[in-house]
């Protein structure tokens, strides 16, 4: 009887530390079938046109809650993390997205290129990058520099890029983008500094709950993205096949250049962190503004988009565990 107690006790603390482990990746992985079969919430979130930017902003927020801006003006001294992020978003990624489109694109479809290349000119994440960040316990700062300055730029190298790969002429709305930029990321991290210093010792005993709020909206994300992208990819099944396989192979690619650049520059494990998920994340948003104002014309412009969005955000999410492991360790 003893021993049959023992067993219980031992599958029972088993499954408690699996769950409390895996937990987001299974809920991940449940948000795709939610998103394809139940669309309709998603849709939601998205045609509201609030609920997005008010998410990022809370996420924003906590980072900024959870942030020690004291690490900030040392690791904006860091040029090398900072000149890999900005040359594998500007640089890396439109060569690798321009050959692999040449390379895979069906005959006689003149849109495929532009399709791939308005995804490939974009910055980095505004948001999941930097969430990512500190749910690997990765830096923080140094992720919150490189979203800040892919964004700033993007008004200049976006343009260029499809400029040069495209012959295409744009201009961004830059007035606008410095707002929105204010009020879903400067601003919420600013509160999140003045909250931090009055309530950082006081919410201790909550950080974890704190720090669960992150992932909750990653995975409302998910499921909207999946949701969003469900109407898009009816229809298209050829052209949607090709495009996974591009921006897969796309962001496997950052990923790994990213990775091992950082082990041969010498990167700590927290910059690392930061490096990788920075270096390879595209951000939506301004890919859709861009798509909607300069390629209306393009059906499937908004498909790259979407794609490699729901793909850097599984993919990176399960790489959460791997990173935070090498974090903690050193």
């Amino acid at each position: 009887m003893a021993c049959v107690s023992e067993h219980k006790v031992s599958a029972k603390k088993f499954w408690r530390t699996f769950f409390a482990r895996y937990w987001f990746l299974l809920m991940l992985v449940l948000m795709i079938p939610f998103g394809i079969w139940l669309p309709e919430g998603g849709i939601t979130i998205k045609n509201t046109g609030w609920a997005t930017p008010t998410l990022v902003g809370i996420m924003m927020g906590i980072s900024g809650f959870t942030l020690n801006t004291s690490k900030l003006h040392s690791q904006a001294a860091n040029l090398r993390a900072i000149g890999l992020v900005l040359i594998s978003i500007y640089f890396v990624a439109p060569i690798a997205a321009y050959f692999l489109a040449i390379t895979l694109q069906p005959e006689n479809n003149p849109h495929f290129l532009t399709a791939v290349m308005i995804l490939a000119a974009q910055a980095s994440s505004l948001a999941s990058a930097l969430a990512l960040t500190v749910l690997s316990r990765g830096n923080q700062e140094i992720a919150l520099i490189f979203t800040l300055l892919s964004s700033s730029l993007t008004v200049v190298f976006t343009p260029f890029i499809l400029k040069l790969s495209l012959g295409a002429n744009v201009e961004f709305p830059v007035f606008n983008m410095i707002l929105k930029m204010l009020q879903v990321v400067i601003l919420p991290i600013i509160l999140g500094q003045i909250l931090r210093r009055y309530l950082w010792r006081k919410s201790q005993p909550f950080i974890n709950g704190i720090r669960l709020a992150p992932q909750m909206i990653i995975l409302i994300f998910v499921y909207s993205g999946f949701s969003v992208a469900t109407g898009q990819i009816q229809g298209n099944t050829e052209i949607v096949l090709r495009i996974t396989l591009i921006a897969t192979l796309l962001h496997l690619i950052l990923l790994l250049w990213n990775y091992i650049m950082s082990i041969l520059l010498r990167f700590d494990s927290e910059t690392c962190t930061a490096v990788v998920f920075s270096g390879s994340q595209k951000t939506l948003p301004n890919g859709i503004y861009l798509w909607e104002k300069f390629f209306g014309d393009n059906p499937i412009g908004a498909l790259p988009l979407a794609i490699y969005h729901l793909i850097q955000l599984v993919v990176d999410t399960m790489l959460v565990p791997f990173f935070e492991n090498k974090n903690n360790k050193d």
